[in-house]
């Protein structure tokens, strides 16, 4: 007889006959999951399982017959009361002990799978791949609907670390992948996620997103954690044969006797009728099931990278200390962050090259005596193959099958190496330098870089751990060695397992100085890699993965680049400064401070403070580049919104702000007033091009219309009163600024203005970082 599971959300159906399960909503048909089923493959030994007919690997089928099923409730666990139905599967070994539980929170919109093996023999085994869930045309197995008719389908796909791609794709476009396979590769790419060269087969690293944006339904489908292995989501996102697949990637792992292997949790939700946040509810849960660590202030400063790269010196580092210590008053940076350039060697960490004379100490003092945080990057699981710890220590780094050094990719000039961080003396090491690091050193803050080398395929010391095991392992010793208190950011991470460790993460490829990859000015064929370092990739990764901020990590979405001179145009600068600004998240620029101009500096200091809320795409679902941003504010002069609208394409396109009731609408950029009930028309945006609008629904009472001051246009203003001769509102930024405000007033003003339309003045506004102001009429 069929096992339900039900909550106000969802009804869940297991089959015990056709070994099968099924999923439902509670108020519609659509969408719908029927006659999933789970599986796994294994290795056995020759020799110890002759009762196999010599096969070394050997599939459970997910069969359920005469299993043994039970229902319970927990009542406590990260999610609230989950009711739980535990299948113990005969896997047709008796060596072999495969359970499956389905959990349904009473509160939560979601299902949860989990699968557990253990090893009741005498032998060991391995365990190759774990699938939770698979179903749909492709595998031949039950059937998942989106819509109630065929209309199109679009696939988001996560990719496995920050640099990785990230984005929704169309029925029409095939995976994005690496054309430079082992030179590329080993960085940005899953190697056991499954990809396809077809039109509409798609994949995805921790989670995906299964949608039909035009009856906005959709599934979400992954893993709430990384701790255990990596997961996988891969789909067709065709209507006449959907499928989708979630994998648990056990890497081939030795379970010994009497051990046993847990996958993370598995997550699935169908999605009727969603709205501008699909990823709330999932965020949410990862978030609790890792205890997620988001500090309530945003780190804002300078970093060295954009403007030396890997030559900076510490005359370069404290001139830049000078340059913003003397106009904080106007551009208020507080953390100063060194970059590649300052070690002997990648790999050799602990004495600094000639470049610092006063080695690190010294200058981490000299940042802080001048009231700044100090910040440092390390990248502490990877090494040049001629760095003194690879040469020395060749048993610390991982190998692959034949007994090689397992390749990182190329990186600094060379093909590094990966740190095994479950080798007892490379944990020494790790804690060694990341102790150095904080307290003799005496930085508080630390930028972990090329994190992915812990999580290579390769020979480990212990045989036991997966990839994420030892990814998590060592992460969980720096953040040990660091203390709670200081501040770490992921960087070229693998995201799902530092969850719970991090502070931050970087979310996208690096920004570069140019719009599209070059290697060494060359164009062809880098142009079109999906992660390596370009303002594009740096963009679309940062809009991808917006809704994660401030629910597992502050977003890092990189460098803002304002200096004059680049391969960037000033357009593609500002469109940069929107999407940063937009983000909510860490803000960093990476300019060199002195030969800033006083222009570039005026669009810099307005995107100060920041804000902490993010904006989330109306197409996320859509487009591989959202091309509508959108940020609800609340605050003292009420509500509005706040619009990024983007043109990404390589020619001049138009464009429209979404309104649909009269609306006061003001264009930051541009410093420009517009009143609409429609859409407003954007014609032929530049290339690569943003605008920024504030949009208010027209009042008879005064209104905040606009400001240069702040990029949200109201978020500067902290107290406003309005009465029947005038308006009273306070300004606080925290920083020297000069500009103007732009309201709508009942009657002319008797304060000095000047008149835009009817009922609209701007009026010059002179802030010491608060100031209060009185308009007349």
């Amino acid at each position: 007889m069929p096992f339900t599971l039900s909550n106000p959300h969802l009804h869940f159906t297991l089959d015990p006959a056709a070994s099968s399960w099924s999923l439902f909503t509670q108020k519609t048909e659509t969408p719908s999951i029927e006659g999933a089923r789970f599986n796994g493959l294994f290795r056995f030994s020759d020799s110890g399982w002759p009762h196999l007919g010599g096969l070394r690997t050997w599939q459970w089928a997910g069969r359920l017959d005469g299993a043994d099923i039970s229902s319970r409730k927990q009542n406590e666990s990260p999610h609230g009361p989950l009711n739980i139905l535990t299948v113990r599967a005969r896997s047709g070994l008796d060596a072999l002990a495969v359970t499956v539980e389905f959990a349904l929170p009473t509160r939560f919109p979601f299902l949860l799978i989990r699968l557990r093996v253990a090893n009741t023999g005498s032998k060991p085994f391995r365990v190759v791949r774990l699938n939770p869930l698979f179903v749909g045309a492709l595998h031949h197995c039950g059937s998942l609907r989106l819509a109630p008719d065929s209309a199109p389908l679009t696939f988001f796909s996560n990719g496995w670390q920050s640099w990785s791609f990230a984005g929704a794709l169309t029925a029409n476009r095939t995976q994005p992948r690496t054309r430079l396979k082992f030179i590329q590769t080993p960085l940005i790419e899953n190697p056991l996620t499954p990809t396809s060269d077809f039109a509409g087969q798609f994949s995805s690293d921790m989670f995906g997103v299964l949608a039909c944006p035009s009856h906005r339904a959709a599934i979400v489908a992954g893993f709430i954690a990384q701790r255990e292995q990596f997961g996988s989501v891969d789909a067709v996102a065709r209507p006449e044969s959907a499928s989708l697949r979630v994998r648990a990637q056990c890497d081939d792992v030795i379970v010994p006797p009497g051990g046993e292997l847990l996958t993370d949790w598995a997550y699935l939700q169908l999605l009727t009728d969603y709205g501008l946040d699909p990823l709330a509810d999932y965020g949410e849960a990862v978030a609790r099931e890792n205890s997620a660590r988001v500090p309530a202030e945003t780190p804002v400063g300078w970093c060295s990278w954009y403007h030396y790269f890997n030559k900076a010196t510490e005359a370069d580092v404290r001139s830049n200390l000078g340059q913003i210590a003397a106009g904080k008053d106007r551009l208020p940076l507080s953390l100063i962050q060194l970059d590649d350039g300052f070690q002997q060697n990648v790999g050799d960490w602990f004495v600094a090259n000639g470049k610092f004379p006063s080695g690190l100490r010294a200058l981490a003092d000299s940042i802080r005596g001048d009231g700044f945080t100090p910040g440092l990057w390390l990248a502490p699981f990877i090494a040049r193959p001629d760095s003194e710890i690879a040469r020395h220590h060749p048993d610390w780094f991982l190998r692959n099958r034949i007994g090689l050094p397992a390749n990182a990719g190329f990186v600094f000039d060379s093909f590094a190496r990966g740190l095994d961080v479950t080798h007892p003396a490379a944990q020494d090491h790790l804690r060694r330098l990341i102790s150095t690091a904080v307290n003799e050193w005496g930085f508080p803050y630390l930028k972990l870089d090329f994190v992915y080398a812990a999580a290579l395929p390769g020979a480990r010391h212990d045989a036991t751990r997966t990839r994420a095991q030892a990814m998590r392992l060592g992460l969980e010793l720096i953040r040990e060695a660091a203390g709670p208190q200081t501040f770490l950011l992921g960087c070229g991470c693998p995201l799902g397992s530092a969850v719970g460790l991090v502070d931050a993460m970087r979310v996208s490829a690096d920004v570069e100085v140019r719009w599209r990859p070059q290697y060494r000015r060359v164009s062809f064929p880098f142009r079109n890699e999906p992660g390596m370092p370009s303002a594009r990739n740096a963009i679309r990764n940062d809009l991808a993965r917006a809704p994660l901020h401030r629910r597992w990590w502050l977003n890092d979405p990189d460098c803002l680049l304002m200096r004059g001179g680049l391969a960037l145009t000033l357009d593609e600068q500002i469109a940069l400064a929107t999407v940063i600004a937009l983000s909510g998240g860490m803000f960093f620029v990476s300019d060199d401070m002195a030969a800033l101009t006083d222009e570039r500096r005026k669009m810099i200091e307005p995107l100060l403070p920041v804000l902490g809320k993010t904006a989330l795409a109306r197409d996320w679902l859509e487009k591989e580049m959202p091309e509508v941003m959108q940020l609800p504010l609340r605050g003292a002069t009420g509500e509005w919104t706040v619009f990024g609208i983007f043109n990404w394409e390589d020619r001049a396109a138009a464009r429209s702000v979404p309104v649909d009731s009269d609306s006061h609408l003001f264009d930051f950029w541009t410093q420009t007033y517009h009143r609409s009930a429609a859409p407003l028309a954007l014609p032929m945006m530049p290339p690569h091009s943003g605008r920024l609008f504030a949009v208010r629904p027209v009042s008879a009472a005064p209104q905040f219309i606009g400001s240069s001051l702040h990029f949200s246009q109201g978020g500067e203003v902290t107290e406003w009163e309005g009465t029947e001769r005038g308006l009273r509102f306070v300004i606080n930024l925290n920083r020297v600024a000069e500009g103007f405000v732009t309201l709508a007033l009942p009657h002319a003003s008797r304060t000095p203005a000047a008149r835009l339309a009817d009922g609209i003045y701007r009026l010059p506004i002179e802030v010491n970082k608060r100031a209060e102001f009185t308009v007349e009429w």
